[in-house]
């Protein structure tokens, strides 16, 4: 079902209303099979094109899209987006969660205003995340609809409407729709009936509709796919329900399955060893329904996948139980599984495995290509993303099970924490930390290049549960347990905001909010130095990235359950984010800070600063910070000759070193500070992926400016920290 009749098509010119068009504007009450009904919006264009479009396309050869205004979204936008796009889930293929964007910047970040709200029909567990296009926003909800809106007005453009089965509730999908992606000028749909629906963008026209597997066991789309070079790869929910999980690759134009890979073994294949044949169930669960993500350099795409089922090896049996819980990184032609990680080998209380972020990082002393990951236990894990080899891990949360990590890392598990065959149906407790719903669950980390780090919202909770036998249900699928929620020992709070230093395993601070209440939002890190986030209690926040300070923070109408984003239409930047989908540690965890669950639906919330406020970013210079001069040594030669190799390799071919370096270095630079040479590059360079090379390789290049410009080298690397380079000043 598409709605939009009476309002002209966008980037068309309007035409009087002759009758014809009055025919076309009744016509959509007509019933048109799996389309729906049929938009005024879709029939405009049809007789538009019809009367005027395609004579003008016949004599100039001219395509639609051209006619419209449209730009196609290319597999090279979105491998490169602009610094204003917000085109996929989390912005860019590498997940990071960041914007390049910095009208809206720490000076300013306070005056930011509401330019349009929408009231979504969906009363579910909404978890959007909009994406925007040649301005236009994509929203999807749960209930069935996707909604496309004019970013400066809020006007609706078109609204699909799908009619979902009676039995929909059969599907782990349902009631979740967190988002869809785009390509070229189509909009792609996982539905929680299982199906792939792809929908003009302009119109909500139908393009195709092809079912993906069947909703009745289990399975169904909640999260959008990953459009690259023509295929679309999406997986599916249904764990909880006791589905087979499985991943696919399809066909962008026609939806045809190009390969598809399950990530539970049947016998005879690899991974059915960890599995015990118990004679009651066929491994069950790994379902791949989280974030994808790819890297073009080793054309791998990553997806991770979450528990066995039923949930306890006390019941299903010894073994690790591949591949749940697990990073797996596979061929993007083929689906061949290049590496796996497991993160939870040998479950017992549901630790699911999240998105895998990219980014290159500077691991003892050498630039890696790593992938981090943080999954419902309270640990974050750092890997080689091209081998799968462990390199670090970094605690997030209060976790007493998981004590530690192996060389190889395998996590160590305490003993007390890990049930036996004859704790089934007993009296016994478990104390198990975090919850359920983990130290943190759908909601993403954001990676700051400029800052190196990675901020997250993260839960401390735990649960007292017992082992059970497992029945299955359709409702609440094969579990195996029951529990009640409970405070982590020692905490009277739930929620903090932490920016983590993913190579040195630490924290760089922690916010946390007075009330105590759980983290519910993504996090969305910008280079204008805020970072946003929201927490169950209503409030959307911005700090400080450096500091975590609290900038700025407002009231929604509800937990704010969606993934913020940030983007660019005609020049003015606007932050947007959906409110009021209780989350899962809103229902849970938020009854331990006495958190008011407001009822009704979610809104959809886009803010902009006021058209009168300045949006210039300041200068670093600061009079009230003590400085000293980087003459007295600040950085090593060692670092230096790694600068030149880094701005030989990444730069040099657009920039000459003399340009930046010698007398002219301190010409631009004099009565300044290091933080002003960092982050005009950080935050420009290279200009297709501003702060992709990572802050250490912005740091030495500093370094390597330095040395050309005959300022002495020191003992000790620059720091890679723009809080600290804003206390060297430039002679």
């Amino acid at each position: 079902m598409i709605h939009g009749c009476g309002r002209a098509p966008r980037r068309l010119p309007r035409r009087p209303a002759d009758s014809t068009m009055r025919r076309a504007c009744s016509a959509r009450r007509q019933w048109n099979g799996r389309v729906g009904w049929m938009a005024e919006r879709a029939l405009r264009r049809i007789v538009q094109g019809l009367v005027g479009a395609a004579a003008v396309a016949a004599s100039s050869g001219a395509s639609p899209t051209e006619l419209d205004g449209w730009e196609p979204i290319t597999d090279e936008r979105l491998l490169k987006p602009e610094p204003g796009d917000w085109l996929s889930y989390r912005r860019t293929y590498d997940v990071a969660g960041f914007s390049p964007l910095r009208q809206i910047n720490r000076r300013n970040v306070n005056e930011l205003r509401s330019v349009w709200t929408y009231t979504v029909r969906d009363n579910s567990r909404w978890n959007p995340t909009p994406i925007v296009a040649n301005g236009l926003m994509y929203v999807a909800e749960g209930s069935g609809r996707v909604l496309a809106f004019d970013v400066p007005t809020g006007e609706v453009e078109w609204i699909y409407t799908r009619a979902f089965p009676e039995d929909i509730a059969s599907s782990e999908g349902y009631p979740r729709a967190r988002g869809v992606a785009i390509h070229g000028d189509t909009i792609y749909w996982g539905t929680a009936d299982m199906h792939l629906v792809a929908l003009d963008a302009r119109t909500g026209e139908v393009r195709f509709d092809v079912a993906t597997g069947d909703y009745k066991t289990g399975e169904g789309h909640a999260h959008p796919p990953l459009v690259v070079d023509g295929k679309v790869f999406i997986g599916a929910a249904g764990g909880d329900l006791a589905a087979r999980g499985k991943f696919q690759a399809r066909d962008a134009k026609t939806g045809a399955l190009v390969w598809e890979l399950y990530t539970v073994p049947r016998k005879g294949e690899p991974g059915y060893e960890t599995w015990t044949e118990n004679g009651k169930w066929e491994p069950l669960g790994g379902a791949p329904w989280n974030t994808v993500s790819y890297d073009a350099e080793l054309d791998l795409v990553y997806f991770s996948t979450g528990q066995p089922a039923p949930w306890s090896t006390a019941a299903r049996g010894p073994g690790d139980s591949l591949y749940t819980n697990s990073v797996l990184a596979v061929e993007a032609d083929t689906g061949k599984l290049r590496w796996h990680y497991q993160i939870s080998p040998a479950d017992d209380w549901d630790r699911a495995a999240y998105e895998s972020m990219l980014v290159d990082l500077v691991v003892d002393g050498r630039m890696r290509k790593a992938l981090i990951t943080t999954g419902k236990i309270g640990w974050g894990v750092v890997l080689d993303r091209a081998t799968g080899e462990f390199l670090r891990a970094f605690r997030t949360a209060y976790d007493n099970m998981v004590t530690g990590f192996t060389s190889e890392g395998r996590p160590i598990y305490d003993p007390r924490r890990v049930p036996k065959p004859e704790d089934v149906d007993s009296s016994k407790i478990f104390e198990i930390c975090p919850h359920l719903h983990g130290a943190r669950n759908v909601q993403a980390p954001s990676y700051s290049p400029i800052t190196g780090y990675y901020y997250l919202g993260v839960n401390n909770s735990c649960m007292n549960a017992q082992v059970i036998t497992p029945v299955f249900d359709r409702q609440r699928g094969l579990t195996g347990i029951t529990y009640t929620t409970a405070f982590a020992p020692g905490y009277d709070y739930v929620g903090e905001f932490v920016a983590f230093d993913p190579v040195k395993g630490t924290r760089a601070w922690e916010y946390r909010p007075a009330s105590g209440a759980p983290m519910t939002a993504s996090a969305l890190a910008t280079a204008g130095g805020i970072v946003f986030g929201g927490t169950a209690d209503r409030q959307l926040f911005a700090l400080n990235t450096d500091t975590g300070e609290l900038l700025w923070q407002m009231r929604l109408n509800g937990d704010i359950s969606g993934a913020p984003i940030s983007f660019e239409h005609d020049g003015k930047q606007y932050v947007a984010v959906g409110a009021g989908g209780r989350a899962a540690p809103t229902l849970t965890l938020g009854r331990l800070v006495d958190v008011d669950v407001p009822q009704g639906t979610g809104v959809m919330w886009v803010f902009a600063l006021p058209e009168d406020r300045p949006t210039e970013v300041p200068r670093r210079v600061r009079r009230d910070v003590e400085t000293r001069p980087a003459t007295s040594g600040v950085y090593t030669t060692a670092q230096a000759a790694q600068g030149e190799e880094i701005f030989n390799r990444e730069c040099s071919a657009c920039h000459a070193a003399t340009v930046y370096t010698g007398p002219n270095f301190g010409a631009k630079w004099s009565g300044r500070t290091l933080a002003d040479v960092y982050d005009q590059m950080a935050l420009a360079m290279p200009p297709a992926n501003p702060g992709g090379l990572g802050a250490s390789a912005y740091a030495s290049i500093v370094a390597f400016f330095m040395s050309r410009a005959a300022i002495p080298e020191g003992q000790q690397d620059l720091p890679a920290d723009p809080a600290a380079l804003r206390t060297i000043s430039v002679p």
